[in-house]
C-alpha cells in the first residue's frame, strides 16, 4: 500500500465521521462518570463544578501526553516504512537514531501546544499537572506492554527503550530526592481511575477500528494507537466547547434559583386632600 493509498484509507467518508462521532459519544459516557462522581462527592454548585473540570481536564493531559508520545513514535515508523530510496532515505538512515531525540523534543513542545493553546487547560496546577503526564507515562508503559507481550511486535523494543530512559530522567535529576519521588508518586496512583478509563476508551476504539477494517493490523499497531488518540484529540476540542455551554446555562440557573423571592411593594396610598371647614355651619356658628 502507497502512502496516497494509506491516507485515502484513513479519510475516506464517511468512515472517517463515524469514527469521529464514536469517539465523542464516547467522551460524553467519560463526561457522565465525572459528572456523577463530582455531583456524589461534593454538595455546592461550584465545588460540583470544579471537580468536574478538574477530573475532565486531567483526562485531557493524560491524552495529550499519550498522543504527544504515540504520535512522534508513529511518524518515526512511517518514515521508516514509506522513505526506501533517495536522497533524503539516505540522510534518514545515517542519522535516524539522532533524530529520534529531535522527534522526542518535538513532542513535548506539541504536548505544550495541545494543553496551552488547543484545549487550554485553566484549573490545573503545576503539581496537578506533573502527577498526570507521571500517570501518561504509565498509560504509556502499559500500551508498550500489550504490544511487546499480547500483540507479540518486536519491532518497537528501541521506542520502548528510548521511552523508559525518558521516564527515568523524568526523575533521576542533580537535586532530586526520593521524597519528591515518592510524594509525585502519591498523587499520580490517586489518577490511576482515570487512566483505566483512558485505556477502556482507546480499548473500545481500536476494537470497533479493527472489526470494521477501519484500523488496518498490517500498518502497524502504533500508528493505529495514534489515529484513535487523534481522534480522542478532535473530539475533546469539539465537546468541550459544548460543556463550557452547559455549564455556563447550569451557572446562570443556579444563580436564578437561589436569589430569594421579592415580596412585591405596596403601592402608596393616594394622599389625602386637607379637609376644608364648612363655611355655612361657620356663619350659623
Amino acid at each position: 500500500m502507497s502512502y496516497a493509498e494509506y491516507a485515502k484509507h484513513y479519510f475516506t467518508m464517511p468512515d472517517c465521521i463515524l469514527f469521529l462521532l464514536l469517539a465523542m459519544l464516547l467522551l460524553a459516557v467519560v463526561y457522565g462518570i465525572f459528572f456523577v462522581f463530582a455531583n456524589k462527592t461534593f454538595e455546592g454548585e461550584l465545588k460540583i463544578q470544579h471537580e468536574f473540570f478538574s477530573l475532565s481536564e486531567r483526562f485531557y493531559e493524560l491524552i495529550f501526553s499519550g498522543g504527544s508520545i504515540i504520535g512522534f513514535m508513529a511518524a518515526y515508523y512511517l518514515i521508516n516504512r514509506f522513505v526506501t530510496s533517495g536522497s533524503f532515505y539516505e540522510f534518514w538512515s545515517d542519522y535516524k537514531d539522532y533524530l529520534l531525540l529531535v522527534f522526542m523534543i518535538i513532542s513535548i513542545l506539541l504536548n505544550t501546544f495541545l494543553d496551552h493553546v488547543f484545549v487550554k487547560l485553566k484549573r490545573l496546577d503545576k503539581s496537578e499537572m506533573a502527577s498526570i503526564r507521571l500517570t501518561g507515562m504509565i498509560y504509556m508503559i502499559v500500551i508498550f506492554c500489550y504490544i511487546k507481550f499480547i500483540y507479540e511486535d518486536n519491532n518497537y523494543d528501541m521506542f520502548i527503550t528510548y521511552f523508559l530512559t525518558l521516564m527515568i530522567g523524568r526523575f533521576v535529576y542533580f537535586d532530586a530526592s526520593f521524597k519528591d519521588f515518592i510524594e509525585c508518586m502519591k498523587q499520580a496512583i490517586k489518577n490511576i481511575p482515570i487512566m483505566l478509563i483512558g485505556l477502556t476508551f482507546l480499548g473500545i476504539l481500536c476494537l470497533r477500528g479493527y472489526s470494521s477494517d477501519y484500523l488496518l493490523k498490517h500498518n502497524g499497531v502504533i500508528t493505529n494507537i495514534f489515529f484513535c488518540h487523534l481522534y480522542i484529540i478532535v473530539a475533546i476540542f469539539i465537546m468541550h466547547f459544548a460543556v463550557d455551554i452547559y455549564f455556563n446555562y447550569r451557572s446562570k440557573r443556579h444563580a436564578e434559583e437561589s436569589q430569594p423571592e421579592r415580596k412585591p411593594k405596596r403601592k402608596p396610598r393616594p394622599a389625602q386632600r386637607p379637609h376644608k371647614p364648612d363655611i355655612q355651619n361657620l356663619e350659623d356658628f
